[in-house]
């Protein structure tokens, strides 16, 4: 649409929303046609390309119309309803996005809220509703009634989403949404492998609207380890001219580490901040504010700021270590330069290997290429969502027949009604709901969850430890290990006082040894990374590694890794080892297992192989065939069956690169 059209076809938003950014874009004025027309839009376009204003403009300008529902004073206004939803995959995103766009839409009369675990802004939906998932689901379980005016949902940065539980959980939520009348559907993101494959598992008939350019990322590779020699490459970068920095680490454990280290030194002095999933809401907020206003700091996060947030113009992203995928590595390049056409990235490899990941990566990431595996629903989504749809049902009952009817048209051709039935006579063997079928109503296990709101979601339950300041009472953080009396949080030592009933009772200052998170878990690798860079050794298949430990270098991915590792186990052969790249083994095994061995193994580990492979927290409810099904699409299976045929395998002497990357990832 060009650029004079699109002024009168947004009489009310232009100037509140696009004119205070110079005007519209090519993507704005691209997306703007569809969706004033209702078409559901798939948005994709690089971070800081202003597709928040892309979808909020038209869609408030067509919803909102002078006199409608959710204009100041208007019908809906304050009768907690919404018309519009945005669905952002995190709390933190739904705050930041709250704060940005409450201020232009309040200047055109359309109210604006949260409703998150953290915020019920008044108690009630507004107009506009920015939430989560789970938010999203509890108000279809226990508010249906505020969601019969809902005409468009936006999903906000939806590759943190897709190709995860939380994502098919989204799909049925979406399902459930269009029972009740039609809804336009518009999803935005910075990185996707194939956005016509994203739009059909979400939209419906979508439009695809892209920028074809991408930011390019000048990046430099150096080979730096430990917090002296970040601080040695941070001094060099300043001295170029760079002040705002941040930095990613692969672990809350590498944060805590740098941040205790650089803090109070320079180049930084005080400006130094950490910013992770465990440390207190409170302080992750302050950080985030702090970022914005300053112009000299550092930060050093996890996958927290991965995502949009805003914390001002970042002149420099380092990553210390390879993120797990070309998206990780896209959206963390983008959170600097924002405001020019270039990313500046520092590379901080710990040896040859990771400097040879980092090309791999930014070579994918140059040629568009994500390198993502296929694509496959979790089934464990049907108990959950037949838990919260039972409640949503005035009668208080589920059957198969009306979970089915809430699929997604491809999933429901893959699940007919006697298989969905099978699921839910499980979930009853499981005490989640109470049968027999066909019809079924709350069991056991559901009445606690259901009170306490965590039934919503599909994410393990978490188990950390509360850690709190003594002195004032303040919650500081959490941690998912304690063997030693000091605590590390936010880049400060504290001393533990007192354990009491989950609680850590803590004050500052403390030794040299300090307990944070335990071991933790790391983003998968998937077998397309994997394999590339099998490829780039220069081995097509898989080979043996003889040094202190024997390695088989097979680049199925982690998921791949698991289940091999698993098949050892059945030969009665603990792995030392189950990583994306190798399998690495305490001696040589008697047997070794060929690929008749993946099934069994499959069978007789498919509980913790759905753990480890994040399918969701009701997947070892599932019947047992259902669970070997879904672990087997998981870990491609196939491919770890093709890689036991290889047998004799090559074998080499490991060499100091191929160790390496033998216990890489």
């Amino acid at each position: 649409m060009e650029p004079a059209a699109l002024r009168l076809a947004l009489p009310r938003t232009w100037g509140a929303l696009l004119a205070r950014h110079g005007g519209a874009n090519a993507v704005q004025r691209a997306a703007a046609g569809p969706l004033l027309a209702g078409r559901d839009v798939l948005i994709t376009a690089p971070t800081a390309s202003g597709k928040t204003e892309a979808y909020l403009a038209p869609l408030c300008e067509r919803l909102f119309p002078p006199g409608a529902a959710g204009e100041s004073g208007g019908v809906g206004a304050t009768d907690g309803s919404a018309r519009l939803l945005i669905v952002s995959p995190t709390r933190a995103l739904a705050n930041d996005l709250f704060r940005r766009i409450a201020p232009p839409l309040a200047q055109v009369g359309i109210g604006c809220g949260r409703w998150t675990g953290d915020h019920h802004d008044a108690q009630r939906l507004h107009p506009v509703t920015v939430l989560t998932p789970e938010s999203l689901d509890s108000r279809l379980a226990r508010d249906r009634g505020a969601l019969v005016g809902v005409r468009a949902v936006v999903l906000d940065e939806l590759h943190a989403l897709d190709r995860t539980v939380r994502g098919d959980q989204l799909r049925l939520l979406l399902g459930r949404l269009r029972r009740g009348g039609p809804v336009q559907v518009a999803a935005a993101s910075a990185t996707v492998a194939d956005p016509a494959a994203m739009a059909g598992r979400y939209l419906c008939d979508p439009v695809l609207v892209g920028m074809g350019e991408r930011r390019v990322v000048r990046a430099r590779i150096v080979e730096a380890e430990g917090p002296q020699a970040l601080r040695v490459e941070l001094a060099r970068e300043v001295a170029r001219g760079f002040r705002k920095v941040l930095a990613f680490c692969r672990s809350r454990e590498e944060v805590e580490v740098h941040a205790r280290h650089l803090r109070g030194r320079p180049p930084f002095g005080g400006a130094v901040f950490a910013h992770h999933a465990d440390i207190a809401r409170g302080q992750r907020l302050s950080t985030e504010q702090q970022l914005l206003a300053r112009p000299v700091a550092l930060c050093l996060a996890t996958s927290t700021l991965e995502l949009g947030l805003d914390i001002g113009d970042v002149d420099l992203v380092v990553l210390v270590g390879p993120p797990p995928s070309v998206a990780s590595l896209q959206q963390r390049a983008g959170r600097g330069g924002r405001r020019g056409r270039c990313n500046a990235l520092l590379c901080l490899s710990a040896g040859p290997w990771q400097a040879r990941v980092f090309r791999t990566l930014l070579e994918a990431q140059a040629a568009g290429e994500m390198l993502e595996d296929p694509y496959f629903f979790r089934p464990s989504v049907l108990i959950q969502q037949a838990l919260s749809l039972l409640h949503e049902n005035p009668g208080r009952w589920v059957d198969a027949a009306a979970l089915r009817r809430r699929l997604p048209p491809d999933v429901a051709g893959a699940w007919p009604e006697a298989r969905v039935g099978a699921v839910l006579d499980a979930a009853a063997g499981a005490r989640w709901l109470q049968g027999p079928g066909p019809r079924y109503v709350l069991g056991e296990r559901g009445e606690r969850p259901w009170e306490r709101g965590s039934l919503h979601a599909n994410l393990a339950e978490d188990r950390a430890l509360e850690v709190r300041d003594a002195l004032t009472g303040d919650h500081v953080g959490a941690v998912r290990a304690l063997d030693i009396p000091a605590v590390g949080l936010g880049g400060q030592a504290r001393r533990v006082i007192a354990v009491e009933e989950g609680r850590v009772v803590t004050v500052p200052g403390a030794g040299p040894d300090l307990a944070t998170f335990g071991r933790g878990s790391r983003a998968p690798v998937s077998a397309a990374l994997a394999g590339r860079l099998m490829d780039s050794l220069g081995f097509s298949r898989p080979v043996l590694l003889r040094g202190r430990h024997l390695a088989l270098l097979h680049g199925l991915g982690s998921a791949g890794g698991a289940l091999l590792g698993a098949v050892f186990r059945t030969v009665g052969l603990k792995p030392v080892r189950a990583g994306p790249l190798a399998l690495i083994l305490d001696g040589e095994p008697t047997e070794w297992p060929g690929p008749e061995r993946v099934i069994p193994a499959l069978r007789a580990h498919h509980r913790d192989l759905g753990r480890r492979l994040a399918l969701g927290r009701f997947h070892r409810d599932l019947p047992t065939e259902e669970q070997i099904a879904a672990v087997e699409a998981a870990s491609h299976a196939p491919a770890v069956a093709a890689c036991l045929t290889a047998v004799p395998l090559p074998s080499l002497e490991a060499e100091p690169l191929l160790e390496e990357a033998a216990w890489w990832g």
